[in-house]
């Protein structure tokens, strides 16, 4: 969806980086919340045995860097059409880093 989104779309692409410029608390504040997120789910599977992770936050912080090629509007462009992971992969990948080893 993301994809579909984002490629082609010149004014999106301006609008990120005038943000990312002009108003680098919005960006900051966005990122924290996805961060965020995704620590309260990483939370959840560690409560139920079913991640096994020591440092939450780092968790949720390197689970953001390795997916951001997937939500950030710019990256999502200039990957368009090139060799990667497909989401479905990498989320698989991610999550097998979670997973608990018991």
């Amino acid at each position: 969806m993301n994809s579909e989104r984002y490629v082609g779309d010149a004014k999106l692409h301006e609008m990120v980086e005038i943000a990312m410029q002009e108003s680098w608390e919005v960006c900051v504040a966005h990122i924290q919340t996805i961060t965020q997120t995704i620590a309260g789910v990483i939370a959840q599977g560690v409560a139920t045995g079913e991640f096994e992770v020591a440092d939450i936050p780092l968790a949720a912080q390197c689970t953001c860097h390795a997916m951001i090629g997937y939500f950030h509007p710019q990256m999502i462009a200039q990957a368009q059409n090139k060799p990667g992971p497909s989401i479905d992969q990498m989320v698989d990948f991610v999550l097998a880093s979670l997973v608990s080893r018991r």
